[in-house]
């Protein structure tokens, strides 16, 4: 751990963004799968620097591109710095933060927030599901420990879902606790290293799976989401087709995170969880 620091202090020397502060102290904060953020606090403010690994099939422009869009709209802290040589951004740090609990803290300002998200206006591809797939398979390196029956079903699903009146929006596509940070009674939305344009519901299906609502709470995130969409003059037809997505969104957001985690060594464990979330769901009547 105080070797890390040091590397990273090491780092903020040749950044240009420092050159006029003095690094005070440096803290590792909760790490991704893949990413690493620190709290750097400096002589005049603080801040979140976060190192990408070296080899990642993301475009970075498009995730600042991203994370200030929402920060103009009080959604996300204000992105600061992307270094694509070192591959590094610098944030504004949020102090006294929470991961956010869905029953705990106000569920009508997360509702907010995804809607807001989805109504901002910044053009990236739209995600193609099975390809997306084959992406990931691709990312694999012992094809043997994906069931391919089960990725078979994956590729159905995702034919069913883009068969289906489309809702295509700006997605997070990664809202789990840890990306969602509740600060003094507000909701600060982080990490969009995979947002792109995609279809509602697959932000709404991470909502359900994430903090495994029950029937009634996912009935009722449905209801508040559809009122304050509709109030932006969401079309009725897709209203209509919203409750028959959620089945199928929930199946891929699943085999997402299966696929995510089985590409990663040493998280069998999360691999097992997501592969059975996974066949839970597929074996649920239509």
């Amino acid at each position: 751990m105080e070797h890390d620091c040091q590397r990273i202090a090491q780092l903020c020397k040749q950044l240009e963004f420092f050159a006029n502060q003095q690094v005070q102290h440096i803290q590792p904060l909760s790490h991704g799968q893949s990413n690493k953020s620190y709290r750097i606090s400096t002589d005049r403010a603080e801040f979140v620097l976060r190192c990408y690994p070296p080899k990642q099939y993301r475009c970075r422009q498009q995730e600042l591109t991203i994370q200030h869009a929402a920060a103009a709209d009080d959604l996300a802290p204000a992105p600061l710095c992307l270094n694509n040589h070192l591959q590094i951004m610098i944030s504004d740090f949020i102090d006294i933060g929470e991961p956010f609990n869905y029953r705990q803290h106000d569920s009508k300002q997360l509702i907010q927030h995804i809607v807001k998200l989805h109504q901002l206006n910044v053009l990236t591809s739209v995600l193609q599901l099975e390809d997306y797939l084959q992406f990931q398979l691709s990312l694999v390196a012992d094809k043997n420990l994906v069931d391919i029956v089960l990725f078979n079903q994956l590729q159905q699903a995702a034919k069913q879902l883009e068969a289906l009146p489309q809702d295509t929006v700006l997605c997070h596509l990664d809202l789990h606790a840890d990306n969602l940070l509740w600060a003094e009674q507000r909701l600060w939305l982080l990490d969009f290293e995979y947002s792109q344009q995609a279809d509602s519901s697959l932000d709404l299906a991470a909502i359900i799976m994430h903090y495994q609502l029950d029937v009634k709470e996912q009935q009722q995130l449905l209801v508040d989401y559809i009122q304050l969409r509709r109030q932006a003059r969401l079309h009725d037809s897709l209203l209509e087709t919203l409750q028959l997505k959620i089945p199928l969104a929930k199946q891929l957001y699943s085999g997402f995170c299966w696929l995510w985690y089985v590409a990663i060594p040493g998280y069998e464990t999360e691999a097992k969880h997501w592969q059975q979330q996974l066949q839970h769901l597929l074996a649920m009547p239509s």
